[in-house]
């Protein structure tokens, strides 16, 4: 039993002697953490420049990120068709305070189609084309009472499906995070005297 719990504590100490802690990203809404990125997380980010860096975090250190970005290009195969195909990968480095905005949904993608009006629209309006084109087949009249009102409330759910679009486009637009660069590398030189 013995050895056992030898070998047990000289794994748990020799594992805490080769961890190290990394620098990491947060961002605050409001003095609250919404969202932390660690190196091999993925990320989509806008610079002050206007351009997009999307890909995985490869490393976080003296106040820049580091991103690998690939680059995805159509290449046509020997039948004519077109495939994806990765042509490189390329890190792009950007200090954290050149960051503009950090794409991400802050309450989870699962039903994100619902809530920015998406099914709405296209169920609105499938619904409507789908009435005019029964209509025209069965030769009934398009201004026919019952069918106006079917195309009324069609129609009305595709208008809250776009209502519902602008003003999650315009929640979206006007969002102020705050982005904060921790830093935990020179933390353990601090504590060195241990």
């Amino acid at each position: 039993m013995k050895p056992f719990l030898f070998i047990l504590l000289s794994f748990f100490f020799c594992s805490g002697a080769f961890s190290q802690a990394t620098d990491f990203i947060v961002v605050k809404k409001h003095n609250r953490t919404v969202k932390s990125y660690f190196p091999g997380l993925p990320i989509a980010l806008q610079t002050e420049s206007y351009t997009w860096v999307n890909g995985w975090i490869t490393d976080i250190r003296h106040d820049s990120i580091f991103v690998k970005q690939y680059d995805i290009r159509q290449v046509p195969t020997i039948w004519g068709t077109l495939v994806l195909d990765t042509a490189g990968s390329y890190n792009v480095g950007v200090h954290y305070k050149e960051i503009k905005r950090i794409e991400f949904d802050e309450k989870g993608s699962g039903f994100g189609f619902i809530t920015n009006g998406t099914i709405f629209m296209i169920g609105g309006v499938g619904y409507a084309v789908l009435n005019v084109v029964n209509g025209r087949y069965l030769h009934e009249s398009i201004t026919d009472s019952k069918n106006m009102t079917t195309l009324g409330i069609a129609l009305g759910v595709a208008g809250g499906g776009f209502i519902l679009n602008r003003i999650q486009h315009y929640k979206n637009k006007r969002w102020r995070y705050e982005i904060e660069y921790i830093r935990m590398t020179g933390v353990k030189k601090q504590l060195r005297g241990f």
